[in-house]
């Protein structure tokens, strides 16, 4: 019967060396091979670069690519999770798919919440 082992212990035995190099780059550059520019010796490539421009101006790194706000939740909303009365929540909510069905512009739930809150807290001083 083979020994019982912890899956850290299986883990760490299954992988392999990784050379700081290729780690390096990856974290650098988001590849284990560096881009043709940064291969190039720095040593090198500086007294050429003195010679024709005196003075050579930076590499920008590419920029960073944010992602596209989703559709389902825009940005600035921010979750808030109530609890209602039963009564209540079956009110918006038919109050919701009537005005739905009915062809108004602001028919979801959040839409109705925002709109009996917002004077609630302009009132009570809570909203600018």
């Amino acid at each position: 019967m083979s020994k019982r082992i912890s899956l850290v212990e299986s883990l760490k035995r299954d992988q392999e060396e990784i050379d700081p190099v290729v780690e390096q780059n990856f974290l650098k550059f988001g590849k284990a091979a560096p881009p043709p520019e940064a291969t190039a010796e720095p040593q090198a490539a500086e007294p050429a670069r003195a010679e024709k421009q005196p003075e050579a101006a930076p590499i920008e790194p590419e920029p960073v690519r944010r992602p596209r706000p989703s559709k389902v939740a825009p940005v600035g909303l921010i979750p808030v999770t109530v609890r209602l009365r039963p009564e209540i929540a079956g009110a918006l909510k038919r109050a919701s798919l009537e005005r739905q069905l009915a062809g108004e512009e602001l028919y979801t739930q959040q839409d109705i919440v925002e709109q009996a809150l917002e004077p609630w807290l302009r009132d009570e001083g809570y909203l600018a």
